[in-house]
């Protein structure tokens, strides 16, 4: 996996998330429409166009490797994979239904039914009612005369907006999770990361835990029904399965860590 691929001009050249985000246009689409481009932090390039397009790559490679006895380079270029992520975008851009600005579309918070919206305690919700019954379940819990024809007319957001963020502002965070919680709403808080913890759903699922040194992390995903596993493992240091994986390969791992060309961490110590 590299940032700018295998070839092309700026192959041999430095970069990083922000980097490769920036130069798709993506970044360029994430954001309030009177302030810069919003960081994604470095989920959507080196994770989601990154690691996650690399694994893609690898199983494929396998897949097709055992049925043809042939191996492959797989060249995961994260700004290939944000590039490729925003394959729904450019489908919008193509018919005409998205406008080359932050903030002047359906799903980068121009529309009053999908954005955040700051509570009493300076905290926020996000509204996500995107469908019809959802909005309309949002309006009736809110005790708001809203109607469908005002939801997707462009002329009636800043009156819809307005009277959301008027009734959001007046009630802290947890009053609306509790309002909200187990609806079609599709109205959720906004916890902080060591918040999360505590969401009932999260919670039920395991989806974040404690390993056995008292670290908060994610569980493994996705699931699977034959080898489930839900527990957080202990973060492993760089080096720590290079014997193992020089061993499965053939390789006399003495020998090249010993002359410095690999590096190997004792599993068992502690993290830096």
């Amino acid at each position: 996996m590299t940032g700018w691929g295998q070839d092309g001009p700026w192959a041999r050249s430095a970069g990083h998330d922000l980097n490769y985000v920036a130069m798709t246009g993506a970044l360029h689409a994430i954001g309030p429409a009177d302030g810069p481009p919003s960081i994604p932090l470095n989920l959507l390039g080196d994770y989601g166009g990154g690691a996650t397009y690399l694994v893609m790559g690898l199983l494929a490679g396998l897949w097709q490797a055992g049925r043809s006895g042939r191996g492959q380079v797989v060249d995961a270029a994260i700004v290939d994979g944000v590039a490729h992520l925003m394959a729904g975008v450019h489908g919008f851009v193509n018919a005409g239904l998205w406008t080359d600005r932050r903030g002047a579309n359906l799903l980068d918070g121009a529309a009053p039914f999908y954005r955040l919206y700051v509570t009493s305690d300076g905290r926020h919700v996000a509204v996500g009612g995107i469908e019809p019954p959802f909005f309309q379940e949002m309006c009736r819990l809110l005790e708001v005369d809203l109607t469908p024809e005002q939801q997707h007319d462009p002329a009636a957001w800043p009156h819809v907006e307005r009277t959301l963020a008027q009734v959001f502002a007046t009630r802290p965070m947890d009053h609306w999770a509790r309002l909200f919680d187990g609806t079609d709403a599709c109205v959720t808080p906004v916890p902080s990361v060591a918040e999360a913890e505590d969401a009932a759903h999260l919670r039920a699922r395991g989806t974040l835990g404690r390993d056995a040194d008292g670290r908060l992390g994610p569980a493994p995903a996705p699931r699977f029904s034959r080898t489930p596993t839900t527990t957080p493992t202990r973060p492993v240091p760089p080096g720590s399965d290079t014997r193992d994986v020089l061993d499965e390969l053939g390789l006399d791992a003495d020998a090249l860590i010993a002359a410095g060309v690999a590096h190997q961490i004792d599993p068992r110590g502690d993290l830096p």
